[in-house]
């Protein structure tokens, strides 16, 4: 019998507390339960005097701190203990990088596609890595050279974190990566995100030269809309003349690489 292992890593490193309550209410345990083996690399985190990351804690084997030596060695790890292993990656990330802790939250660094590929040199036994940060897509031929079988993540930034609840579920489920990766991608999960952009636009005005008419225009086709996205958020990657949530969806359509058909 194959034994399987999961390995969260779960950093964005935000100052807000407000942001960090928000992160924390993923239900990580859809990528803890249901394997032999269950590694989370999460800090301990606090909302005040109230620790809210216990509950993560308890569906892991084991706890480890998200640094960029913790996440290398606990590849290795599984790999040396025979286990096949699905890698879920939350953390805010641009092109061939990602955010990783230095060992106390709140110091900040990168853990990039050259580090992972010098420390890896040989293949691995990963199933699947499925990626939350923004440019994953990126990140995909090097999981692809450690030997993941299948890997995902977003084009360019993505809006649609929240997709991981209904993905998780279904890859649990046995559908394939890619139909896991399609259900997950709804009006439900997409509309409260587009919604926040005009609440977003508007309080931005001075970095994109906009005003308040402008700002409840942004979900449309239109130059204010272009003018957000490229100043705010996309750059060069804004696509051109296409509504503001179509764009959106572009820069989020998670990429996949490898197998699309393979299940869990």
């Amino acid at each position: 019998m194959t034994k399987t292992a999961s390995l969260v890593f779960f950093y964005f490193g935000e100052e807000s507390y407000v942001n960090r309550l928000a992160q924390e209410t993923v239900p990580l345990k859809l990528a803890l339960d249901g394997y032999d083996r269950s590694v989370l690399l999460h800090h301990d985190t606090y909302a005040g005097p109230f620790k809210v990351s216990d509950e993560d804690a308890k569906h892991a084997t084991a706890v480890d701190i998200p640094t960029k030596e913790n996440l290398v060695k606990q590849l290795k790890d599984l790999q040396a203990g025979g286990y096949t292993t699905d890698l879920y990656v939350f953390s805010h990330g641009s092109t061939k990088n990602f955010r990783v802790s230095k060992g106390t939250y709140g110091e900040n660094a990168t853990i990039t596609a050259a580090y992972i590929e010098s420390k890896i040199t040989k293949p691995i036994d990963l199933r699947m890595v499925w990626q939350c940060n923004c440019y994953g897509s990126t990140m995909n031929p090097t999981w692809e050279k450690l030997g993941a079988k299948a890997t995902a993540g977003s084009r360019y930034v993505n809006f649609y974190p929240t997709r991981f609840s209904a993905f998780a579920e279904r890859w649990a489920a046995g559908k394939p990566f890619a139909t896991c990766l399609k259900e997950a991608d709804t009006a439900v999960v997409r509309t409260p995100v587009q919604a926040y952009m005009l609440v977003d636009a508007a309080a931005r005005l001075g970095e994109w030269d906009g005003n308040l008419i402008d700002a409840a225009r942004v979900l449309g086709n239109n130059g204010a809309s272009l003018r957000y996205f490229q100043k705010c958020w996309l750059g060069d990657d804004a696509k051109v003349g296409v509504a503001g949530k179509d764009r959106m969806n572009q820069s989020s359509f998670m990429v996949v690489g490898g197998d699309g058909t393979l299940t869990r």
